[in-house]
C-alpha cells in the first residue's frame, strides 16, 4: 500500500510498504481522510527514528517511520476478540491510544496509559492499524462530516481540553497564545463554554480571521504591539482569568503567566519539543496565588463520543479549519506546507 514514511530527520517520502493485517483487539482501517498536525512536524523534525524506535518499540519499519495520527475510515478488517466493530463501519481512533487495564485507563485518562499505549501512527497511508480498537475508536455518525471527525481524534479535544481543565465559568475572561489549530479549537472552546471576554495573540491574517470567526473579541498582532501590555489594559490591569499557552516556546508560556489575575490560571498545551525546561518570572502578583495545569489531549472511546456529539448537535462547525486538499500521494507537500505556514494554510485534508 501507498503511505507516507519519514525516512531520516526532517524528510517524509511516499512509499511502498506491506498493508497491514488485524492482530487480537485490532481493526484496520480504510482511509477516507487523514491530516498533518503540530505533533507531526515535531517526530518529523525534532526526534531522530532510533529515538522513536526506543519510546515505541514495533512501531519502526524497514523503510522507516509511518506517519500520521489522525484519521477516519471505514473499517476493512476486523481481528478476534473486538466485539464492537465490523467491515464497513466509519470510524475513528484517538490520536493516544490506552491499553484498557490499567490504573489510569480504568481512571478514564488513556491518553496517560501506562500499561503500553502510544500515539497512534501510519494514519497518512491507504490502510492503518487501531490497537485495543473496543477502547481506542468509535463509530462517527451520520451528520457529522469528515472533517468534523477528523478534528474530534485530537485538536479539538485537545484545544477544549485546555479550557475545561482550567475551570471556566461563564463570563471568565481567556487570552489565547497563538491560533494555529489548536490554539483555535481552544478559542472555539472558550466561546462554546461561555467565555466572556476572549482575547487571542496572533500575526498571521488568515489565522487572525479564523481566531474572530471562532469566538476572539479581540485578535492582538505581537509583530505590532506588546501582547502582554495590551492585555493588562483592556482587563484594566487586572489581568484574565484564564490564559492557554497554545503554541509551546519559553517566550509565549512566559507571556501567559504574565497576564493572568491572582488567583487565575494558566492552562498549558503547546508541545514544547526540545526545550528541556520552561520557567515564569516569579516578581509579578499573580506568582504568589495561581494555578498552572498542562493538558495532553484527552483520549478513549468515551472522549470521542463526547466531541462527536457535540459536533452533532451543538452547532460546533471547526471544518472550516481546513483550508486545503491534497491527495495522498502530495503528503510530502503537506509538511512542506504546514511547516512554512504557506498560502495561510491551517489543516489540510489528505485523501487517497
Amino acid at each position: 500500500m501507498l503511505a507516507c514514511v519519514k525516512t531520516e530527520l526532517g524528510k517524509v517520502e511516499m512509499m511502498d510498504i506491506p498493508k497491514p493485517k488485524a492482530g487480537p483487539g485490532e481493526i484496520v482501517v480504510r482511509t477516507v481522510m487523514a491530516t498533518v498536525c503540530g505533533t507531526d512536524m515535531h517526530f518529523l523534525d525534532e526526534f531522530p527514528n532510533e529515538v522513536i524506535a526506543g519510546v515505541y518499540p514495533g512501531i519502526l519499519l524497514p523503510q522507516g517511520l509511518p506517519m500520521g495520527h489522525e484519521g477516519v475510515g471505514i473499517v476493512e478488517e476486523v481481528g478476534e476478540g473486538v466485539t464492537r466493530f465490523r467491515e464497513g463501519d466509519r470510524v475513528i481512533a484517538s490520536c493516544l491510544t490506552g491499553c484498557g487495564r490499567c490504573p489510569e485507563c480504568l481512571n478514564g485518562e488513556p491518553q496517560i496509559c501506562t500499561g503500553g499505549g502510544r500515539l497512534l501512527f501510519g494514519c497518512q497511508a491507504e490502510y492503518y492499524v487501531i490497537p485495543n480498537a473496543d477502547i481506542n475508536a468509535t463509530h462517527v455518525p451520520e451528520g457529522v462530516s469528515d472533517e468534523m471527525a477528523v478534528l474530534a481524534s485530537d485538536i479539538m479535544s485537545t484545544g477544549f481540553g485546555a479550557i475545561e481543565r482550567a475551570g471556566l465559568k461563564p463570563g471568565d475572561s481567556v487570552a489565547i497564545f497563538a491560533q494555529g489549530p489548536v490554539g483555535l479549537c481552544a478559542t472555539a472552546a472558550a466561546r462554546a463554554m461561555g467565555a466572556g471576554l476572549i482575547i487571542a495573540v496572533e500575526s498571521i491574517p488568515e489565522r487572525v480571521a479564523m481566531s474572530q470567526r471562532l469566538g476572539a473579541n479581540v485578535v492582538i498582532d505581537p509583530r505590532q504591539k506588546d501582547p502582554v501590555a495590551e492585555i493588562m489594559e483592556l482587563t484594566g490591569g487586572r489581568g484574565v482569568d484564564i490564559a492557554v499557552e497554545a503554541v509551546g516556546t519559553q517566550p509565549t508560556f512566559e507571556a501567559a503567566t504574565r497576564v493572568i489575575r491572582r488567583g487565575g490560571t494558566v492552562s498549558s498545551v503547546g508541545v514544547y519539543g526540545l526545550l528541556p525546561q520552561v520557567s515564569m518570572p516569579t516578581m509579578v502578583p499573580s506568582f504568589l496565588h495561581r494555578r498552572v495545569v498542562t493538558t495532553l489531549c484527552p483520549s478513549g472511546r468515551d472522549r470521542m463520543d463526547h466531541l462527536l456529539s457535540l459536533a452533532r448537535w451543538g452547532n460546533i462547525d471547526l471544518s472550516p479549519l481546513f483550508t486545503h486538499s491534497l491527495s495522498l500521494t502530495e503528503a510530502p507537500r503537506a509538511y512542506q506546507m504546514f511547516r512554512n505556514k504557506e498560502e495561510g494554510v491551517i489543516k489540510i485534508a489528505i485523501r487517497p
